[in-house]
């Protein structure tokens, strides 16, 4: 999702956000059964959810500070 937003630092030009959202949907559904197979279904959609948020929270921070120095293009 973070790549389709029109304000991403990571790629030079965003994703379409159908595409984006799509890969998001089937990459998050995949984790899913994957967290279902090894614990319980309610614990795995709570770690799938604290997941996804981390990630949501620290990807824009970590691009930021990779690109700290760069000239902006």
């Amino acid at each position: 999702m973070y790549l389709a937003a029109p304000r991403q630092m990571l790629l030079r030009k965003a994703l379409p956000v159908k595409t984006g959202l799509g890969v998001a949907v089937a990459l998050a559904l995949a984790a899913l059964r994957l967290f279902c197979q090894v614990v319980g279904a309610f614990t795995a959609v709570f770690a799938l959810a604290v997941v996804l948020m981390s990630v949501w929270s620290l990807l824009p921070l970590c691009v930021a500070l990779a690109r700290r120095g760069q000239e902006p293009s």
